[in-house]
């Protein structure tokens, strides 16, 4: 979808798409009673008709809703390991030499800076932070071009800082991932035509009562369109109402500066 979707309000979203199913409906509606008027038995008409909203739209609705769920846990999940990640490389890099030290300090501030305070409102719109990839390259080479002294136990740390860099970037990677969403290509063609298939056969629904037809048909795309939305929602995990937010760097990002505050009065 659009990014112009995501920055819509709700309830405006929820009718945009509740419209939308509604008028498919009535294009079978009318289809309905303009090509089954001499249909004698209707039964094998309705049969067709819950067949294709209850089973086919109903199952894929579902199996979509439970895929993009999971994925908004492994989301959260790998937003707080690489937040992790970057707190333990502050522990570790206290453990090395003083006066090169502060260098990794800064291009690690850097970087979890911009995620908090550029990345993030960045992912919100779509797109990736330029100034937020430049800051990673950045904190990567100056960890490569740190020399540890001839000693066992740095020579260890920073083989574990290694370590935890490849994960960071493992997690990093696996988080911008999920920026442009699963519903792309042949696969967005996909659901649209499921759910316009779904929509349109609604409209097939045959009661004695027209007011009463047009309930039912109007309550299946009530649910049909949420669940659409609720779907469009989690598709992309870093827009919308249901985005991932950024609370596992701000911990480490306020925990850091609490700290910095602390050791400042011993430095003067």
């Amino acid at each position: 979808m659009p990014n112009l979707f995501y920055d819509l309000p709700i309830y405006f979203a929820l009718f945009l798409i509740f419209l939308a199913c509604n008028c498919l409906s009535l294009l079978g509606y009318a289809a309905s009673h303009t090509f089954l008027t001499r249909v004698d038995n209707k039964d094998i008409v309705t049969k067709i008709v819950w067949q294709t909203i209850l089973f086919f739209s109903s199952i894929f609705i579902t199996f979509w809703i439970a895929t993009n769920w999971s994925n908004l846990g492994t989301l959260k999940q790998t937003t707080t390991r690489e937040a992790n990640v970057i707190a333990q490389l502050y522990n570790d890099f206290e453990a090395l030499d003083i006066k090169q030290r502060a260098n990794l300090n800064k291009h690690l501030d850097d970087y979890l800076n911009l995620v908090v305070n550029d990345e993030y409102p960045h992912l919100a719109r779509g797109e990736e932070s330029r100034k937020t990839n430049e800051a990673y390259r950045s904190l990567v080479l100056s960890i490569y071009d740190y020399h540890p002294r001839a000693l066992l136990a740095e020579e260890l740390r920073y083989n574990r800082i290694l370590t935890q860099l490849e994960n960071l970037s493992d997690y990093r990677e696996i988080r911008l991932d999920f920026l442009i969403g699963n519903l792309q290509g042949p696969l967005l063609f996909f659901f649209l035509i499921m759910i316009s298939v779904g929509c349109f056969w609604t409209g097939f629904i045959d009661t004695k009562s027209r007011l009463f037809t047009l309930f039912i048909i109007m309550s299946q795309n009530l649910i049909i369109s949420s669940s659409c939305w609720l779907i469009l929602e989690m598709d992309k995990p870093f827009q919308g109402q249901l985005s991932v937010d950024k609370a596992a760097f701000i911990s480490v990002w306020q925990a850091r500066n609490e700290i910095s505050h602390r050791s400042a009065p011993a430095i003067k």
